[in-house]
């Protein structure tokens, strides 16, 4: 391959490969695409940002927002919210900066604007987890059975979401046996616009308490738990700006809820998230490890409390799909341009580049001149004098049928005293 070919190639696989680098992460790589401290300032319309030492705090007339160095936790207007990448940097030494893709998640999906509208007629999918030989979780005592606290908290839920106006269904009303995939399929045949997850927690420590709200992770980024390894694109991820409202507007609400302790809006691969395809959540009302949580979710109250918590962060979401819909549709219009954008300016520079060494190119061959080249002789085939002073000379007769005779050979044979 000539010098100008390779160029040629290596500028066609920069066109390729940029524009997706700029989408997606690679937290594996180190290809985070990553946003300043200023253009996060810009970009969250804060008028100013405070450094206490430990954290650096943005904040405006109507959001507050908080962020730890080196952790993926953040706050949102009191609500945790994990992110999908550590904040890296220093403010002291102006390095500090966020990754593009949950500054682009927190200006368009969990700081958007609730409308007072009426929200959209949504067909919700309530998914009550476990059942039949899966139990699930469970508390010896009092006894409960995570696959029984799950089934009553759903039907809750879609009594108050039917009151309000949206269509429910159910991928189980009974103790039944349901695969992930089943429910993932129930999702796909009744045309769902959302799909909401019940689930109560269990840890080994007896102590942990609180609240979890799941949403799948973007492509190329882990879990919130330790260890999650990061996925390449799944069905889920073309919601992602609608999974993080969802889950951020159930999860506002529900940490509004009397005795309720925020573990944060938290993103994980599980299943039934990225094998849906529309928004969904996978909700941790508590932890059924804890004999006292499990206990408060056992009460008539706080179970009302609760689900209708839910039913307000749905009905958020609801009045506020249509917003978020264009401001996606402008983001990726945007995005799209800058991608072309980008993609023409590769294309020049690789242009100049060839156009550059095939220029170089003649130049070196013009540089070298063809030099005389001399041959040597061939060597005279005379032979020596005495040698040629004593070959006889030959006469031909004529007549193609007639050997040469030696005349002089044969004169100095018949010469006086010679003959015999």
């Amino acid at each position: 391959m000539t010098a100008a070919s390779s160029l040629r190639f290596s500028g066609l696989l920069l066109l390729l490969v940029l524009p997706f680098s700029a989408v997606r992460g690679d937290t594996a790589s180190g290809t985070i695409p990553w946003r300043s401290l200023p253009h996060v300032q810009r970009t969250l319309g804060a008028t100013h940002h405070v450094w206490d030492g430990e954290t650096i705090c943005f904040s405006n007339s109507q959001n507050v927002i908080r962020f730890y160095p080196g952790r993926r936790k953040a706050d949102v207007n009191g609500t945790v919210v994990w992110l999908n990448a550590p904040v890296e940097g220093s403010v002291a030494d102006g390095s500090w900066r966020l990754a593009a893709v949950d500054l682009d998640l927190l200006q368009l999906a969990v700081l958007q604007q609730t409308s007072n509208g009426k929200p959209e007629p949504l067909r919700v999918l309530l998914d009550p987890g476990h059942g039949g030989d899966d139990e699930g979780a469970r508390c010896p005592d009092p006894l409960v059975k995570e696959k029984d606290l799950t089934l009553t908290l759903a039907k809750r839920i879609g009594t108050q979401l039917k009151k309000a106006g949206l269509h429910v269904d159910y991928t189980r009303t009974r103790d039944i046996t349901l695969s992930l995939d089943a429910r993932a399929r129930i999702a796909r045949t009744k045309k769902a616009n959302l799909f909401i997850s019940v689930h109560a927690n269990h840890a080994s420590n007896l102590d942990a308490c609180g609240v979890e709200t799941y949403v799948l992770p973007p492509s190329g980024y882990p879990g919130t738990a330790e260890g999650s390894r990061a996925r390449g694109w799944q069905i889920g991820n073309r919601n992602d700006f609608h999974n993080t409202l969802l889950g951020f507007s159930i999860h506002r609400h529900l940490m509004s809820t009397p005795e309720t302790v925020d573990r944060g809006l938290k993103r994980q691969s599980f299943f039934v998230l990225r094998e849906t395809s529309c928004p969904a959540v996978l909700l941790e009302f508590g932890f059924l490890s804890n004999a006292g949580e499990t206990r408060r979710m056992l009460r008539t109250d706080w179970q009302i409390q609760s689900c209708a918590a839910v039913v307000e962060g749905v009905l958020a979401y609801a009045r506020s799909a249509k917003t978020l819909d264009r401001a996606v549709a402008d983001k990726r219009a945007r995005d799209a341009e800058n991608n072309e954008r980008w993609r023409k300016h590769l294309a020049a520079q690789a242009t100049r580049a060839a156009a550059e060494a095939d220029a170089q190119a003649d130049r070196q061959l013009a540089a070298v001149t063809p030099s005389a080249v001399s041959f040597p002789t061939a060597p005279s085939a005379t032979l020596p004098n005495a040698v040629a002073s004593a070959t006889p000379t030959l006469q031909q007769q004529q007549g193609t049928n007639s050997a040469p005779i030696q005349m002089d050979a044969l004169l100095e044979y018949y010469a006086p005293d010679k003959v015999q």
